[in-house]
């Protein structure tokens, strides 16, 4: 059909996605599942309330989380990616590239898991639980 959006494939393990215009380059499920942080530590991701209020905490002590951010920057496969909240629900796993910079701010609303140093400052803003 000459409507339909063209095929997607995710940037991390080229399966086939819906394709999305506002995420045109987007990574699926299983990819993100792999995010980890700079030392290795896999990671996770949740959107905390219907109205917004994305969280990332350690796969290992998932009591533990970072939330009410706008953006975590993780690696998927050794590659920088950026997590975000969907418009609509949900998160987005984006590759970082030319399109796709991170913000110049004091790091209260990003969390940077690419570095060593980012890391362990976005660690030390962990709460235990909600």
């Amino acid at each position: 059909m000459a409507d339909e959006l063209p095929d997607h494939f995710c940037p991390g393990c080229a399966k086939p996605q819906k394709a999305f215009l506002r995420y045109p380059w987007y990574f699926c499920q299983d990819c993100v599942d792999r995010a980890k942080d700079h030392g290795g530590q896999g990671i996770g991701f949740y959107e905390r309330t219907l109205h917004g209020g994305l969280a990332w905490y350690d796969k290992a002590d998932p009591v533990r989380l970072h939330k009410n951010l706008i953006s975590v920057y993780c690696l998927i496969d050794g590659r920088p990616v950026m997590i975000s909240e969907a418009r609509f629900g949900g998160i987005v796993a984006e590759p970082l590239n030319n399109h796709v910079f991170p913000p110049k701010d004091d790091g209260s609303k990003y969390a940077d898991l690419t570095s060593k140093t980012g890391t362990a400052a976005a660690r030390a803003k962990m709460t235990d639980g909600e």
